[in-house]
């Protein structure tokens, strides 16, 4: 009797890991839905509400948001109800897609030995997938999706000598160095955050070989017609931050970096998505940029950013 007790005993062990592992992931793709989704559109339909109201204090917003969803008003809000239903059916999770997603990754072949967040991006549908390896299970878990804006090499014909160039987007695999939070200062027009609201953490990749449009001929001068334009290979200081500004997510836009949502950056930085470089044993590392403000999921966090042209 006792001898069946002990052989049961790794398995009881087992089922409880498996079932923590679970839950986890069901966690993950409720917070994302609620701190991703839905808050991105509750803040376009009463920004000036949760601004008075919240600041830029996430705890506060989740608060707010669970209480304007128990007004009747807000539940018979058409307009909100639209934005929101368009936003979570367009994103949600999408079985064909995702079997193409998990054949991608496991085509690249990388070594993962723990537990650990894993990033993925696609060009053609301008999409950032939140996933999540249980190293227990050798499977990738979806977290969620969100819209992002890629580099836009067709806009180089907007430069003039000497301004920052549009290059494409690298496409590989990616490990996260150390990064930098904004300073949240706004563009000459006084509205656009390049790198979003201050301490919006930029994740950053080094410098990656990409290509460009080369606009100019050998006397410095602009060539409008684009059949003269030549390809040429740069440099590109690689990184994913925040943005907000006039342009939408959804369609490439950027100089050749990984624009997202505040919500979405807000997500990757307090869940450690892309933290591992920094984190030891739990402890933040980083000298020159303060620690997130929510950290959570320390155990899961990640580095490697997988981008695709097509999936």
């Amino acid at each position: 009797m006792l001898l069946m007790i002990r052989s049961l005993f790794p398995i009881i062990i087992l089922c409880n890991l498996s079932s923590a592992s679970t839950t986890n992931i069901t966690n993950l793709q409720q917070e994302f839905k609620k701190e991703v989704l839905e808050l991105n559109v509750f803040k376009k339909r009463f920004g000036s509400y949760l601004t008075k109201n919240c600041a830029d204090d996430l705890l506060c917003y989740r608060k707010t948001i669970k209480k304007l969803k128990s007004w009747e008003t807000v539940q018979n809000d058409s307009k909100l109800q639209y934005f929101l239903k368009k936003k979570i059916t367009h994103l949600q999770f999408d079985e064909q897609y995702w079997q193409h997603i998990i054949q991608k990754l496991h085509n690249k072949k990388i070594h993962l030995q723990t537990t650990q967040f894993v990033s993925v991006i696609d060009l053609e549908k301008q999409l950032y997938i939140v996933t999540l390896w249980n190293d227990q299970t050798k499977e990738f878990n979806f977290i969620g999706k969100d819209l992002i804006s890629s580099g836009n090499i067709n806009r180089e014909k907007e430069v003039k000598f000497g301004e920052d160039h549009y290059l494409k987007t690298p496409s590989g695999v990616f490990k996260s160095k150390y990064g930098w939070r904004s300073d949240g200062k706004k563009s000459d027009d006084n509205i656009t955050l390049g790198y979003g609201a201050k301490d919006r953490y930029v994740f950053y990749f080094g410098q990656q070989n990409t290509i460009r449009y080369n606009t100019f001929d050998k006397n410095k001068q602009k060539v409008y017609d684009p059949q003269r334009w030549q390809l040429i290979t740069d440099k590109l200081e690689f990184a994913v931050h925040s943005h907000k500004s006039s342009k939408p997510m959804g369609k490439p836009y950027s100089h050749g970096c990984i624009r997202m949502t505040d919500e979405l950056n807000r997500f990757l930085d307090n869940k450690n998505v892309l933290h591992k470089n920094v984190l030891k044993n739990g402890k933040w590392l980083h000298k020159y940029a303060k620690e997130p403000y929510i950290s959570k999921y320390q155990n899961f966090a990640g580095e490697y950013l997988i981008i695709f042209d097509k999936i």
